[in-house]
């Protein structure tokens, strides 16, 4: 993976500058969506201060300043290295993350986060990030050479990387070796789709919240939030996204600190995608896994194992024991009360797409590891967290 700093783009971000937008009239922009007549609207103030006609007579658009977000620059920072169609796993097994600390001042309804990433090829000048590399290098026809010259690359002159293949060009055929095999030329086929170089690869929006913190917290406090990631179906239904797992699924904390449990779902997946309850449904729950029953050769003051596929079990006059969590608190992680309809409830199939459990404060040092019954399908795909509380 190639890496790139873009410091030159925080710079004119509207973190730190002023910013603004081409507002033209409403009923412009509708007569021109109701003729079906495509609109190339401004994005700086030269041009959209240019009158433009409309029904016979001129109109101008104005150009609206909303100012900067007075905030410091973003960083800019080159990625971390990650093997190719990962899904972004580093060097340690785990996704690359990027850890935001979040202004406290900040509380917001609607938050929408951007994620992209771009192709890159060595063989392009700067990597691809280069914005001479565009459209205009494309080729001609199907199978063509682009504009892209890589000869230089290889020290050889434009004749002889013709005669040879070494032309930027869809799947080429390359002389490889300046020799011949007898009467045979010995030539190599590389495979190269020219549309994926130098250009956005993903391109991924979500909306999210940001919340105040509750009055009752400490502003010194530390909260974990413990979520759900990925989606329903087996592991080449969800690519590239990926199948059900708690995140994170490894969480270490200390006492003192809070943990906020919550995750979200659908019920809008492909009829198809497989997966446990009702068809296109996403649920979840927690409970903890039972005890190691043989000896591993360590001591270990752990509840749980993970080699186990059966909750722990308890009875009226057992004290369910997870993360030093009420009962009643317990029972909502197993059944998710009190946002369930108290339906069909093997499989979680009646309870609704969002929980909640709100903050809990950690005040029992310990292990716990712990399942989701209904998405944990033995020999098909495992879902299962561990929670480590230290004492402070």
């Amino acid at each position: 993976t190639l890496v790139k700093s873009s410091g030159i783009n925080a710079e004119y971000g509207q973190n730190v500058i002023n910013k603004g937008y081409c507002q033209y009239p409403e009923n412009y922009l509708r007569y021109k969506y109701f003729e079906g007549i495509s609109v190339d609207l401004a994005n700086n103030k030269e041009d959209c201060e240019q009158e433009v006609s409309h029904g016979g007579k001129a109109v101008k658009p104005t150009w609206i300043e909303t100012g900067s977000h007075n905030v410091p620059a973003p960083e800019c920072l080159p990625s971390p290295w990650s093997r190719d169609n990962h899904h972004g796993n580093n060097m340690d097994g785990f996704m690359n993350s990027y850890n935001w600390t979040i202004p406290e001042d900040w509380v917001e309804e609607k938050c929408v986060i951007r994620l992209r990433y771009n192709i890159t090829a060595g063989e392009l000048s700067d990597g691809g990030f280069d914005p001479a590399i565009n459209a205009s290098l494309n080729a001609e026809k199907d199978d063509a050479p682009t504009g892209i010259e890589i000869a230089s690359i290889y020290g050889l002159d434009k004749e002889e990387a013709v005669a040879r293949g070494y032309q930027f060009q869809q799947d080429p055929v390359l002389h490889v070796f300046k020799f011949n095999d007898g009467d045979a030329e010995i030539k190599l086929e590389i495979n190269i789709n020219t549309n994926q170089f130098g250009r956005t690869f993903e391109d991924r929006s979500h909306v999210f919240e940001i919340r105040k913190r509750p009055a009752d917290i400490s502003a010194s406090a530390k909260i974990h939030n413990l979520n759900v990631r990925g989606k329903r179906g087996n592991i080449v239904q969800t690519y590239p996204g990926v199948e059900y797992d708690f995140q994170p699924n490894r969480l270490e904390v200390n006492t003192g600190d809070y943990v906020h449990i919550q995750w979200t779902g659908a019920d809008s997946n492909p009829q198809n995608n497989a997966g446990q309850g009702r068809a296109g449904t996403d649920r979840n729950n927690m409970l903890v896994l039972r005890e190691r029953t043989w000896d591993n050769g360590f001591v270990e003051d752990a509840h749980g194992c993970f080699a186990c596929n059966y909750p722990e079990v308890w009875t009226k006059n057992t004290s369910p024991n997870f993360l030093g969590l009420a009962r009643e608190d317990i029972m909502a992680l197993a059944f998710l009360t009190p946002t369930q309809n108290w339906g069909d409830m093997d499989e979680l199939d009646d309870a609704g797409t969002y929980f909640d459990l709100g903050l809990r404060k950690m005040t029992t040092s310990g292990i716990w590891r712990y399942l989701c019954t209904r998405n944990n399908n033995f020999t098909n795909r495992s879902q299962k967290g561990e929670i480590r509380v230290i004492s402070a």
